[in-house]
């Protein structure tokens, strides 16, 4: 498909870097335009995820929304990528492939209504087999996988993840034949004091990729601060980009010729100079506008260079030490990827899979080893989390992520204590007389909110006498000045209870209306739930008696047991959401067993139809627990 684009956009399919010279400078010019005006309908009216490089949306969705990937996503990420690189975004594509492989993953465990607990792997399958198929290199596409989207290297999504790489890769091979996504050159270390070198160049890489990050993150922002219909910001970069490309020609697209003849060694230093910043400034621009493609190729694109560059520095300062500048630059693309990505050991195989030279293994593991410790002093976040980040997720502090990923609506209680401001003061002291809670909320009419009542407030008065047939609940009330949203998340709540000294928070909508109430108790109950259900990995579970092991025994949080529940007759067909076991009994199904089966690891997909061979994991308090069995009982018995 980028072939095609390319071949309509400047009438050939090969590297561009041998054509464009030969066209006019008004068609160049134009081309990355009309790519930018084709492209941001898509990106910004049809499928938000399928703009910028599309990983740290794959990690996201891996972190925080069990590998769900909405199924538009490899439609319009396909057909955004092909036209931005096609028509000259100095983007790669190798991110899309990892996207369009993760959302067809996530796909095809939707379709067969695969385990939620497994979905990720599929996910992290997708995105292995993407980038095994790019360059032709399984192993670095499984550990791709692990280091950067999963996140770690768990032996149950490991054989799946190899497995899909290695398919995917067999697959490539079969249709492009067996060849490497580079024509890499023969590599030698003349010397052991080149290793010297290869620490210089792994520092400079390490500066260089922490670079590359910031333009990223400066252009992004700035371009979102001007003050413009999104859908022109592609079409107006692409202006820009025009302009560089005349001059500039090795920038156009992907950039696999101008890599080539690095490789070979065949670039003048001063054009590798000048290279350089343009090349980070040109994907930088592509991105921040609303183009579509990768930073994994731009980033060993940039390695290529710099390696270049200290190649040919050292080569004139000590020629009778130092191999050829291809040989630097092939280890470059490698420490700078490291860098970018903060993936050295993707990064080191990656290129060992490349070269399949063992000589290369010391030089690679020195300059990405320290490339990434350098990225990693000045820079916390790598190119792919930076931008998450920046959205306020951080998919290390999970316990931040479970306070984002929850509304306010999805655990308020709707049935607020409420008088009407009208009510008389008996009925205000016959209501704190009939309730633990301390505070009651006061409406009009219209069930606005006009302001809370507190018991302190009626204590007060009870001593006077000849006041109770005067006072109303109107007289009494104080404006309620924190107030909630059914929409708002629990992290927001949070920091609205530390506002206030209440323990409960009426819940509001826009124009006022109260709805329910938000206990700070039901916040930390949650968490505490999705903490037990995040580390379920087993647990010694009791059930008619005989005790059954799974994996290992997690510890409860205070005052929380685990219980099975067998799924009754009448819920057949059901489904957890229509269950409101959070909402109506402040319960988590942490695990499901299918089936009668005594697995137990299974976490459960709030839309599974449930059926009377299967049994509910769940967890609370015991005094919850019971009143949902007696609830199910009851509906037994009438």
């Amino acid at each position: 498909m980028i072939n095609l684009v390319q071949w309509l956009a400047i009438g050939t399919t090969n590297a561009p870097l041998y054509t464009l010279p030969y066209l006019p400078w008004y068609r160049v010019f134009w081309v990355p335009a009309l790519g930018g005006l084709l492209v941001a309908p898509l990106v910004f009216l049809v499928s938000r995820e399928s703009q910028g490089h599309g990983v740290p949306q794959v990690i996201e969705a891996v972190a925080l929304k069990g590998g769900k990937i909405h199924p538009r996503v490899a439609v319009v990420k396909s057909l955004a990528s092909a036209l931005t690189i096609g028509t000259g975004g100095s983007v790669g594509r190798e991110g899309p492939i990892v996207q369009i492989g993760a959302a067809l993953g996530s796909l095809f465990g939707q379709i067969l209504r695969i385990p939620p607990s497994r979905l990720p792997t599929l996910v992290g399958c997708g995105a292995a087999g993407g980038i095994a198929a790019a360059f032709n290199a399984p192993i670095a596409g499984a550990f791709f996988a692990l280091e950067v989207i999963m996140g770690n290297f768990a032996m149950p999504a490991f054989g799946p993840i190899v497995l899909s790489s290695v398919l995917a890769t067999v697959i490539s091979r079969a249709y492009f034949g067996d060849h490497p996504g580079f024509v890499v050159p023969g590599y030698t270390l003349l010397s052991e004091w080149e290793l010297v070198i290869y620490l210089f160049l792994g520092i400079a890489c390490g500066l260089g990729g922490v670079a590359f990050i910031f333009v990223l993150d400066i252009l992004d922002r700035a371009v979102k601060a001007i003050k413009i219909n999104n859908l022109w910001k592609p079409a107006l970069g692409g202006l820009i980009l025009g302009v560089v490309i005349i001059f500039v020609p090795d920038i156009y697209g992907v950039g696999y010729g101008t890599m080539d003849e690095i490789l070979r060694g065949g670039v003048p230093w001063t054009w590798l100079l000048l290279l350089l910043p343009i090349k980070m400034a040109a994907t930088s621009l592509t991105l921040a506008s609303g183009g579509s493609g990768g930073v994994f190729l731009p980033s060993l694109y940039l390695g290529s260079i710099t390696g270049g560059l200290i190649g040919i520095g050292a080569g004139a300062l000590l020629p009778s030490i130092t191999a050829p500048s291809g040989g630097y630059a092939l280890v470059g693309m490698a420490a700078f990827l490291a860098a970018s990505t903060h993936s050295p050991i993707t990064a080191f195989l990656l290129l060992f899979e490349l070269t399949g030279d063992y000589h290369i293994i010391l030089p690679l593991m020195l300059s990405c080893s320290v490339s990434t410790l350098v990225a990693k002093m000045l820079q916390e976040e790598s190119v792919y989390t930076l931008s998450l980040v920046r959205r306020g997720i951080d998919v290390r502090r999970r316990e931040e992520n479970i306070m984002r990923a929850f509304t306010v609506g999805q655990i308020m209680h709707p049935e607020a204590p409420v008088l009407t401001e009208s009510a008389p003061f008996a009925e205000i002291v016959q209501h704190f007389l009939t309730t633990t809670v301390p505070t009651c909320f006061v409406i009009d009419e219209h069930q606005h909110l006009c302001g809370e009542i507190s018991l302190h407030d009626v204590k007060g008065l009870l001593q006077e006498e000849g006041l109770g047939a005067l006072i109303i609940a109107r007289d009494l009330l104080h404006t309620s000045r924190v107030t909630v949203r059914p929409e708002d998340t629990l992290a927001h709540c949070l920091e609205r209870f530390s506002q206030t000294e209440q323990e409960v928070l009426p819940v509001t909508t826009a124009d006022g209306q109260l709805r329910g109430v938000l206990s700070h108790r039901a916040v930390m109950d949650l968490y505490n739930r999705e903490i037990l259900r995040q580390e379920y990995l087993g647990l010694n579970l009791r059930t008619d008696g005989v005790e059954h092991s799974v994996h290992e025994q997690v510890r409860l949080p205070h005052q929380y047991v685990v219980q099975v529940v067998q799924i009754p007759a009448w819920h057949t067909g059901k489904t957890l959401r229509g269950l409101q076991l959070r909402t109506r009994f402040q319960l988590t199904a942490v695990a499901i067993r299918r089936g009668g089966t005594t697995q137990g690891d299974e976490l459960p997909d709030p839309d599974y139809p449930l059926s009377p061979q299967d049994a509910l994991v769940l967890v609370g308090r015991p005094v919850d627990l019971a009143r949902f069995l007696m609830e199910q009982e009851e509906a037994e018995a009438g």
